[in-house]
């Protein structure tokens, strides 16, 4: 699985922009680079504060879900990836947003990646997912209190361009690694364009 080409080309242009991109990867290396598995070179082209990980750094194995947080079947997969986590030590799961499904689902991303600048990414994540129910005004609030968030410099973080970017540029990287809805995941170099239960997970990761 290849992100498109024009979408490395987005990829590369904001590479020498504010984005945080790593410095030293170039157009070249995410297209033709074979040294490194698709999977992760999605994880060298984004910024950390575009991502949600819960897991080692290096975990033999990597998954990676594109979400909505409109999404039921995202709702779904959610504890059961938190379970396979908790049950294993080679395990990482990292969880990109694809706000896809409404205006909302953009209102809502731009929320989290304004807690991940704070580095509560995954536990303003894991509440949202925790929500019994639809997600309301008074419930957010709840979830920014749980998540232990500093509320002034989330407000602060919510009116920056960075975190607009940051939603485009992993909704591009989504988009261009063939997820044309959520949930999308890979469970290491194998894509699947679908909820994947946690017993396939598992199969897969046996081999």
């Amino acid at each position: 699985m290849r992100l498109s080409l024009g979408v490395f080309f987005i990829v590369f242009f904001l590479n020498t922009s504010s984005y945080g991109i790593k410095e030293g990867i170039t157009l070249n290396d995410l297209i033709f680079d074979d040294s490194k598995p698709y999977h992760l070179k999605i994880l060298e082209a984004l910024p950390n504060q575009a991502i949600i990980q819960i897991g080692p750094d290096n975990a033999k194995h990597t998954i990676i879900e594109f979400f909505d947080y409109f999404c039921g079947y995202c709702k779904k997969m959610h504890p059961e990836l938190i379970d396979l986590v908790e049950s294993r030590n080679d395990v990482r799961v990292v969880f990109i947003q694809y706000p896809m499904l409404s205006e909302s689902s953009n209102i809502i991303a731009r929320f989290a990646i304004a807690a991940n600048m704070q580095d509560k990414g995954f536990e303003f994540h894991h509440e949202l997912f925790s929500l019994q129910g639809s997600i309301t005004e008074a419930k957010l609030k709840e979830a920014i209190i749980k998540a232990g968030l500093n509320e002034i410099k989330f407000k602060i973080d919510l009116g920056k361009d960075r975190v607009d970017k940051l939603i485009k540029l992993s909704s591009f990287i989504a988009a261009g690694s063939g997820a044309m809805g959520t949930p999308s995941v890979f469970v290491n170099d194998f894509f699947y364009p679908g909820y994947m239960p946690k017993s396939r997970i598992e199969d897969l990761l046996k081999k």
